[in-house]
């Protein structure tokens, strides 16, 4: 019996600590959220320059476009430069246009991004702003239709067309040039989407008690999401689009319809079930180290002592990971994840070493990267807590009423 009260007590204190510790976690995020938000923006002029670099000077029409001249005494007007903003992968993407008088464009440079730095890389490396060129202010600048993407970078190569298309458009205004409406965004339902769609329900049956086949459909299910959402589109979820949601950069819901299933799916399972079908059933990632294990006979170990001091250190790389995307208001500025890596084999060398060192782990240890390293499980560990926390006072609720 005294046993039982001493073990109860110290699970007590256990939770009394980890209470205080995500409280004082969540004000610092909170603090970190309004010191970014007041920060000060960055210094443009280099890219407006870049956009337009045969310009002597410019001079501001207002804080998103510029006249371009020739010569210091403003006799020969080359164009304008407009400031367009879209949303990209990682938040908002500006760029700056150079566009003729007769509206089309002359020039292009990224004036500020949020982009994980490998994939901007790949992008300007395969000259995409050079298919801007030329275009016209009432061209429709859509991926597949007058543009073309690029494979593993098509929310970053969308953003910089709408963002492209932005800044034309206002110069056309502003020369009083004949604009045509913006036609109403369509809404984007691709085979990342159906797939998602069907892995969700495919995840709900498998959970269902006595199901005779879970461990087949599981098996499935995971190989799905790791040729489909990993190898094929690379959209496995991030804290890159966790930290994006809490900074406010909510893109557009008809070309970003993926995301917005994935979190919102996950979201409505955990407060039906609370149950995570995505980590378990179809993460591309999670998946990739199950198929190592397989060969390897990977089993689950304890790491005994070291247990508490793994679990924390996970906490605090994810807590380090939200506090400086939100200090610095760049969502994917901490991410440490290795998904690219593995999907599209870009990354730096301690990248590459860090997958090689999870890939190998993943032989003897099942799901290495997701039990110990993985910044997306204590944001699941929250939203439990905090689930935990309402249900817990429903009852009270229901009873005063």
């Amino acid at each position: 019996m005294a046993e039982n009260i001493k073990s109860r007590s110290k699970a007590q204190s256990r939770q009394r600590v980890e209470g205080i510790l995500g409280a004082m976690a969540i004000l610092s995020l909170v603090a970190a959220w309004i010191i970014g938000a007041t920060s000060v923006k960055a210094d443009l002029m280099p890219a407006i320059r870049q956009a337009m670099p045969a310009a002597d000077h410019f001079d501001e029409i207002n804080s998103e476009l510029y006249r371009a001249w020739a010569d210091s005494t403003e006799e020969i007007l080359l164009g304008y430069v407009a400031l367009g903003e879209a949303n990209g992968y990682g938040g908002p993407l500006t760029m700056a246009i150079a566009v003729s008088p007769e509206g089309q464009i002359l020039g292009s440079a990224v004036a500020v991004h949020k982009e994980t730095p490998s994939w901007m890389e790949r992008v300007l490396d395969k000259d995409y702003l050079a298919k801007l060129l030329g275009k016209d202010y009432n061209d429709p600048f859509e991926l597949g239709t007058d543009l073309d993407g690029i494979t593993g970078a098509t929310y970053t190569t969308r953003a910089m067309a709408e963002a492209t298309l932005d800044a034309s458009r206002s110069v056309a205004i502003f020369a009083g040039l004949p604009v045509d409406p913006q036609p109403k965004p369509r809404i984007v339902i691709g085979v990342p989407e159906i797939v998602l769609v069907a892995l969700f329900a495919v995840g709900y049956i498998g959970k269902r008690p006595n199901f005779k086949y879970k461990k087949l459909i599981r098996w499935g299910s995971m190989l799905t999401g790791l040729l489909v959402l990993g190898f094929l589109y690379n959209s496995p979820l991030t804290i890159t689009y966790i930290n994006k949601l809490l900074l406010g950069f909510w893109p557009q819901w008809q070309t970003n319809l993926y995301y917005y299933l994935l979190i919102g799916g996950i979201i409505f399972v955990f407060s039906v079930d609370n149950k995570n079908p995505y980590c378990e059933w179809f993460c591309p990632f999670g998946a990739a180290q199950e198929c190592m294990g397989a060969f390897g006979g990977a089993k689950v170990r304890s790491p005994g002592r070291y247990r508490d001091f793994l679990k924390w250190l996970q906490r605090g790389l994810a807590w380090a990971a939200i506090l400086l995307a939100l200090l610095f208001r760049n969502p994917g500025i901490a991410s440490f994840e290795i998904f690219g890596t593995l999907f599209e084999l870009l990354g730096s060398g301690v990248q590459f070493a860090l997958l090689g060192i999870v890939l190998i782990t993943s032989l003897f240890i099942r799901r290495p990267w997701c039990t110990y390293l993985c910044p997306l499980h204590p944001v699941e560990e929250f939203i439990r807590m905090t689930r935990k926390w309402i249900l817990g006072l429903w009852p009270k609720t229901k009873t005063n009423a």
